[in-house]
């Protein structure tokens, strides 16, 4: 949301992860689970929806997943799903031109954002493991973002659901099936300086169990991601590394916890 109209946006993110479920993830991965590197390219186009901001983002990624289960370790490297995302804001974005942009007092705003993702990433229905997921996945997420102070501090609220179609192509002629997953979101950030803000939050999971010809894999989620971020702003060369290291705080039946570092830089065109 923070960039001009008719302008675009690359976003990179780079994650490593240690995670034990994987129901909040876009692949589509049994438990016990090991997803250890994610590429993420994202371009967005912003423009105007009437008076409103808008964007239409592509957004891609490529991934190298290793899996540990009962039948020892497998491996699998490849792209991921990719999509299409869809930004359209209720009030407090209003359009605004890169030369209008600098003198815009930040405030409070909410918005719409729609992710589709088509099963046109990496997949063989003979491996046991995959990058892609055979599936589309649609998400839709809702977000309030509050300042009181013209944007040197922000409560940042959001609600999301992930839905999925099913994978009909398991190995053995298999069929995955996933229950909706829900995420609420809360984070707080602080302007330090011009260049830098930190930010705390904690993310809660619940659903997403998937089955397996209708067995349940009892992976359902339910629980607290508390996360922690800071950034910093190069304004001589325009863009913005952000890097953000997420844990798990509850988890379901006692599973072990999760943790992902990630890394991200926007960089405006």
């Amino acid at each position: 949301m923070n960039t001009p109209v008719n302008a675009a946006l690359l976003q990179l993110d780079y994650s490593q992860s240690n995670t034990e479920t994987a129901s909040a993830s876009n692949l589509s991965l049994p438990n016990n689970a090991s997803v250890g590197n994610l590429g993420v390219a994202t371009l967005l186009w912003s423009y105007p929806l009437g008076d409103r901001y808008g964007g239409v983002a592509l957004i891609g990624g490529y991934t190298s997943v290793k899996l540990s289960g009962p039948n020892g370790q497998m491996k699998a490297t490849g792209f991921t799903d990719p999509g299409i995302i869809l930004h359209a804001n209720f009030f407090g974005a209003p359009a605004l031109r890169k030369d209008q942009y600098a003198q815009a007092i930040p405030q409070t705003y909410m918005s719409i954002h729609l992710t589709i993702n088509a099963p046109l990433g990496s997949y063989d229905s003979n491996s046991a493991v995959n990058t892609g997921s055979n599936r589309w996945a649609f998400t839709p997420l809702v977000n309030l973002d509050i300042t009181r102070d013209k944007g040197v501090s922000w409560i940042d609220l959001y609600a999301a659901g992930r839905f999925f179609t099913d994978n009909n192509a398991l190995p053995g002629n298999g069929r995955l099936s996933q229950n909706p997953l829900a995420i609420v979101s809360a984070f707080y950030s602080h302007d330090i300086g011009k260049r830098w803000y930190a930010g705390i939050g904690a993310s809660y999971d619940n659903g997403g169990k998937s089955y397996i010809n209708g067995i349940s894999q009892y992976n359902a989620a339910n629980g607290f991601r508390p996360s922690f971020s800071i950034s910093r702003a190069r304004t001589l060369w325009k863009y913005r590394l952000i890097v953000k290291y997420e844990l798990t705080g509850t988890t379901p039946h006692s599973l072990p916890t999760n943790s992902v570092l990630s890394l991200r830089t926007s960089i405006p065109f």
